[in-house]
């Protein structure tokens, strides 16, 4: 079984795009977006209308929570933009989920709200660990738009950010391919990156009235080097 695993799509169409054309090359058995459709980028409805049509579970992250939500007022442009019953059906969506391949007990998390902070895969062993407690071998997360695996006793695997990825400035996701099941067998990860046309989406959110820290994201998409210190932190909220 395939499972291709996405996350971070942040209202960025041309990357979401180009994912479903090299998607259509690789036929996973199953889609899986570990959240973060929306904010940041200037098509939040279309990505979320894409999301819902293609992927087969879908779990919230901080972005899909707090818009959902509406926890921020500096928000309002997407809270615009997608309307009250996507906002409802956003706040809803599910934390976590877990699931058995070639004998692994693997936990999906988008990463926060699940997470107390943004955490990175060569972070301290000590916050990552309590992530595979009770009993879990694997954990799939995403949220700091860079990908990675690390191994303790069980493996951490962060997927990368579909829309809005640093340190490369490509489409970033994951594939997973092994045995339904407990029984043990070999298991795959496969960290896929591609290009997209990233001139459009910096055009697409130029030419959106209002868009919030438009610069920021433009940069990021053009750079793939984080803008933290051009945005405005509203209740201390990371940005990433």
């Amino acid at each position: 079984m395939k499972i291709a695993l996405i996350a971070d799509l942040h209202g960025n169409l041309p990357a979401v795009m180009a994912l479903e054309a090299h998607l259509k090359t690789q036929r996973p058995d199953a889609l899986w977006c570990l959240g973060d459709m929306v904010g940041k980028g200037p098509s939040s409805r279309e990505c979320y209308e894409w999301a819902m049509a293609h992927c087969d579970l879908i779990l919230g992250g901080n972005w899909d929570i707090g818009i959902g939500e509406r926890n921020y007022k500096r928000d309002a442009y997407y809270h615009e933009q997608l309307g009250p019953e996507r906002l409802k059906l956003l706040a809803r969506l599910p934390r976590q989920h877990e699931t058995w391949m070639s004998g692994r007990r693997i936990r999906l998390i988008h990463g926060r709200p699940v997470m107390e902070k943004l955490l990175m895969v060569q972070d301290a062993k000590e916050h990552l660990l309590p992530f595979l407690e009770p009993d879990f071998n694997m954990l799939v997360y995403a949220d700091s738009h860079r990908q990675g695996i690390r191994t303790f006793h069980g493996q951490i695997v962060n997927i990368g950010s579909v829309g809005n990825a640093l340190g490369i400035p490509m489409v970033q996701y994951a594939l997973l391919e092994g045995e339904p099941g407990q029984d043990l067998a070999p298991l795959e990860v496969r960290m896929v990156t591609l290009p997209y046309d990233n001139q459009q989406a910096a055009r697409d959110a130029r030419e959106a009235p209002g868009l919030p820290d438009a610069a920021a994201y433009i940069q990021e998409v053009m750079t793939g080097r984080y803008a933290g210190s051009m945005r405005i932190k509203s209740k201390k909220r990371t940005i990433e």
